[in-house]
């Protein structure tokens, strides 16, 4: 069980091991690589021009107050809260570019996971659906992936904390989901089973929350995640094992 967490996080490097490997494949992380790279240079402009409305969205006194409880609150936020919240804005925002890049390369990864797990089945790859159809279920996945850890961020305290977490593991559900989604029909049947294994998720999605990282990570996850979901939610294989 506590092996899950670092497995996951070597998926990773299975997966760009995997797709130098098979050069293929390589080609096709171009794609989400250019998406990544213009949505994260759009999120950062983005949240620099408006970060400080972010943080006055939480709290925003006109002045420093002179004393007393309040005033102790105030040196906490200028001096502690301030940065964190930063930060998990930061992050929140990394996770919905990178959800949104999920949904304009879902057509590509869809013909990526089929041809994965096709090959380490052994068997033709199966039919996949038109390029818009895959886009349309992406987004209606999407709306539900992105609104979770949102709506967390408004619960008191404890929110701020479990956002982050859950959006790790709803990133790592949205990558390993394009192989699941081809053997299982059923959302709630994945999601369930997916949930079965926090730490699972937990261990592919962290990596991709962190700044500088990610960019390097995220045009491969699709192939760490497809032979993760082998490894995990599968039937494991020799070709997979190799990789």
């Amino acid at each position: 069980m506590l092996t899950a967490f670092p497995r996951a996080v070597l998926a990773h490097v299975r997966g760009i091991r995997f797709a130098f490997a098979h050069k293929g494949y390589l080609l096709l992380a171009l794609v989400p690589f250019v998406l990544t790279l213009v949505l994260f240079a759009a999120g950062f402009g983005l949240f620099a021009s408006s970060g400080d409305r972010v943080l006055a969205f939480f709290w925003s006194p006109e002045a420093a107050p002179a004393g007393g409880a309040l005033g102790a609150l105030y040196w906490l936020y200028v001096h502690v809260a301030k940065y964190l919240l930063y930060l998990l804005a930061a992050t929140l925002a990394y996770f919905l570019f990178m959800v949104t890049a999920n949904i304009l390369a879902s057509p590509l990864y869809d013909v990526v996971a089929g041809r994965m797990l096709a090959n380490a089945r052994g068997h033709a790859a199966g039919e996949s659906l038109p390029w818009w159809a895959v886009m349309l279920e992406e987004l209606k996945k999407a709306a539900f992936v992105a609104a979770v850890p949102l709506l967390l961020v408004f619960v008191p305290v404890v929110g701020q904390f479990l956002a982050p977490v859950v959006a790790a593991a709803f990133l790592a559900f949205d990558f390993l989901d394009m192989a699941f989604c081809r053997e299982e029909p059923h959302f709630a049947t994945r999601l369930r089973r997916a949930a079965a294994n926090p730490l699972t998720l937990l261990g592919f999605g962290a990596p991709l929350l962190i700044p500088i990282v990610n960019i390097v990570l995220f045009p491969f996850a699709i192939f760490g995640a497809t032979l993760l979901y082998l490894d995990t939610f599968g039937r494991n294989t020799a070709d997979s094992k190799r990789s």
